[in-house]
């Protein structure tokens, strides 16, 4: 990346984060941009959890604007950090019931003190592992999991869900692809975002990806 190319970068990551933290205090009551570390997390062994890292309002409008949600639908992010995603289709005024989990109870507990105020959410606060998904039809993460705990997670879902889900995730470079070719997963979507309206947003492309699994099709 050349001069040029990081001084677009930091100005447009700039003003998404500023944009960011003015919607963040009308939803949230205060900014939720600032980057908490992983408490869980051993690069090495590529396993546990990565950080709090909240993703920028005008990203989330690019990949759910052709994922349809209705009021039948419970939807839950996993590692749901301080809750920016939930703020999102608060102001999107999603009409799902929204469910967060988060690990690290630092976070978690930021998250559940400004959702309070919305009976629409509700926030837990434990392991994602020990979580039964089937009450919720979409999940949703940005990856929250280092590789071999992404994959030991989807085998958690296989070994769980008696229903089909919809699951979107994004910036997923390093775990998603375990899904191509797996039996019961069929992607539905996906792509690289790097510039939404005007701001680029990230150094280099960051994937998303909209899939769909079916529990009966891996027998």
């Amino acid at each position: 990346m050349n001069i040029i190319q990081k001084a677009d970068y930091k100005i447009g990551g700039h003003l998404a984060t500023k944009q960011d933290a003015r919607i963040d205090k009308r939803i949230c009551g205060q900014s939720l941009t600032e980057y908490v570390p992983s408490i869980y997390r051993d690069d090495s062994k590529g396993v546990g959890s990565t950080g709090s890292h909240s993703t920028h309002y005008l990203m989330l409008e690019r990949i759910f604007s052709n994922v349809t949600i209705t009021s039948s639908d419970a939807l839950i992010d996993i590692g749901c950090g301080k809750g920016r995603v939930l703020a999102f289709f608060l102001k999107e005024k999603c009409p799902a019931k929204l469910y967060g989990i988060e690990h690290n109870k630092e976070v978690g507990r930021l998250a559940q003190e400004w959702t309070k105020k919305y009976d629409q959410v509700q926030i837990m606060i434990g392991d994602a592992f020990t979580l039964d998904y089937n009450p919720y039809t979409i999940l949703t993460m940005a990856r929250p999991f280092l590789p071999k705990t992404l994959l030991a997670f989807i085998e958690h879902l296989e070994s769980t869900l008696t229903h089909p889900v919809t699951l979107i995730s994004w910036c997923d470079q390093q775990g998603i692809p375990v899904l191509n070719g797996r039996p019961g997963w069929s992607k539905q979507e996906g792509g690289a975002i790097l510039r939404v309206k005007g701001f680029k947003l990230f150094p280099w492309p960051q994937a998303y990806s909209v899939w769909a699994y079916d529990p009966d099709k891996r027998k």
